[in-house]
């Protein structure tokens, strides 16, 4: 059999395997397709990987000298991946994780970090790794304040959400009992500020205490940590997880019977892991029933006497037949 050269070369040593096709195959284009299998998989097996040079491998080496190894947390075996480590003033330890490309220094590293924020380190000619965590270091320096802030919630109230706080995480979901809750989102850059807060729950649970905390806002004092001004402000028992139970806050949906959905959207990066927790709540003060939306909506939509205006939903609640309005989430 003739062919090019490439694919002669290719098909160097697997003789055998192509007479044992091409006698198997009952016509021509039956064995044209055999063959660009085989050489689609004898292609894929020649790809050569594109490896750094000797100058990469020197220049890396003398950076992280002058770094430290002992600041290297992680080193993959070609120097492409790193990751180092920085411990800010209050001993807590920051992963930079760093992609070098083959023809680095040229290329600009890429490096990542659990930060509030996206830390521009900028590349300009003559940048080193050092250079890059210097950027690093003093983006960390500006958050100190932030995530001792964050750590006192973490410890002084029950958080519904994140279930599994980063750094990263500029918010936290307060149970306050009775089906309610409080969501705080914080200025990473201005702590002590008021955070922006929304309320999750029922109407009439949650009203003496959104008043409350428009009447007191007045005191609001800086120079205390976020915990200490909720708890004055909003004048509220809040639960702990130390001492209530899971059934004191009792938030688990009242139509799936669970508290965290999966979350089942593939556009987003928490696909198959959990999703949201009940943020609908019924509005009549003697039930107060709390709901995912999407379980509220997919209820609604079975009820006959539901209607729809727009984006909404009316209906009632599953367990007092109170009227309730959901809206429907945007595709």
């Amino acid at each position: 059999m003739t062919c090019d050269p490439e694919n002669r070369q290719l098909l160097a040593g697997f003789d055998d395997i192509l007479q044992h096709r091409l006698k198997e195959c009952q016509d021509l284009p039956s064995f044209v397709l055999e063959l660009q299998d085989i050489l689609d998989d004898i292609s894929f097996a020649h790809v050569k990987l594109s490896l750094p040079s000797p100058n990469f491998y020197r220049r890396v080496i003398q950076e992280i000298d002058s770094i430290g190894w002992n600041n290297l947390a992680h080193v993959g075996a070609d120097l492409t991946q790193l990751k180092f480590r920085i411990f800010d003033h209050a001993g807590r330890e920051h992963i930079i994780e760093v992609a070098l490309a083959v023809n680095y220094p040229k290329v600009e590293p890429k490096a990542t970090a659990d930060m509030p924020c996206v830390v521009d380190f900028g590349w300009d000619e003559g940048a080193t790794l050092k250079t890059l965590l210097h950027h690093y270091e003093e983006a960390i320096l500006q958050y100190q304040d932030f995530w001792t802030i964050m750590e006192d919630l973490d410890k002084t109230f029950w958080i519904m959400e994140p279930e599994n706080p980063c750094r990263s995480d500029t918010f936290r979901r307060i149970a306050l009992g009775g089906h309610c809750s409080l969501s705080v989102t914080i200025d990473p850059l201005a702590p002590r500020s008021i955070p922006e807060c929304r309320f999750f729950g029922s109407d009439a649970t949650i009203t003496p205490i959104r008043s409350k905390l428009t009447s007191n806002i007045y005191k609001w004092n800086k120079a205390k940590l976020l915990t200490e001004n909720l708890i004055e402000i909003l004048d509220i028992v809040f639960p702990l997880p130390e001492v209530n139970a899971q059934d004191d806050i009792s938030v688990s949906c009242g139509i799936c019977y669970t508290f965290r959905l999966p979350d089942n959207d593939p556009t987003n990066k928490s696909f198959g892991k959990e999703g949201s927790i009940p943020d609908r709540a019924c509005d009549n003060g003697n039930c107060g029933r709390p709901f995912h939306t999407d379980c509220l909506v997919e209820w609604m939509r079975t009820i006959s006497t539901t209607r729809q205006s727009f984006d909404v939903l009316f209906g009632e609640c599953p367990y007092c037949s109170h009227p309730m309005a959901v809206k429907l989430r945007r595709a």
